[in-house]
């Protein structure tokens, strides 16, 4: 049986990238970045998707912020140290640091939760994140994509297992999710009463 792995890309590829920055983010991102510059789809519906998907997921953790995030805290005061920075941050500059806490990396859970308990307002949320969102997607997303042109046009095996290439890495990225994030964030999220 013959498995057309570039068809797969070409029909699922915009899907891939929507679900896998929805979940994951970086790893996705340039997944679907490479994907793109291979020729699988187009750039600009590809970004769009990974920005919605990007977006949609922080509105979540924003929300979670707003609703629950008090309890949240009593809950888990293991989180009180990093909420702690965040607020600094947020006392100084709110709106700055709402507009660039994407490239904070490991931080911008922290960072969406303390926007949502230091009640920063739905409209104000949604146009600094989507500009961070974007921000991060133009940075992140370029630089995938010129480097995945140098990958591309440097490396004669890549010419030969591309669609395993880039398979991988979809694979890669699901894992993380599976394996490492999911279970930090539901550990995150869970209350201490197992401990």
């Amino acid at each position: 049986m013959n498995f057309d792995m570039e068809g797969l890309f070409e029909t699922c590829g915009y899907l891939a990238t929507f679900i896998g920055t929805l979940l994951e983010g970086e790893i996705s991102l340039l997944t679907s970045v490479i994907g793109a510059r291979l020729g699988y789809f187009n750039i600009y519906p590809a970004m769009v998707l990974a920005f919605l998907g990007a977006w949609t997921a922080d509105w979540f953790k924003f929300i979670v912020g707003k609703t629950k995030g008090q309890v949240l805290l009593q809950k888990k005061p293991s989180l009180q140290a990093k909420i702690d920075k965040a607020t600094i941050w947020f006392e100084k500059a709110p709106y700055l640091v709402l507009s660039f806490y994407k490239l904070f990396f490991g931080l911008t859970t922290i960072i969406l939760l303390v926007s949502g308990i230091k009640d920063i307002s739905y409209i104000r949320f949604a146009i600094h994140s989507a500009i961070g969102v974007a921000l991060w997607i133009a940075l992140l997303g370029g630089l995938g994509y010129f480097f995945g042109e140098i990958m591309i046009t440097n490396i004669k095996l890549i010419s030969e297992y591309k669609l395993q290439i880039v398979g991988g890495l979809f694979g890669i990225a699901f894992l993380y999710w599976i394996l490492i994030k999911r279970p930090y964030e539901k550990k995150c999220l869970v209350c201490d009463h197992v401990e």
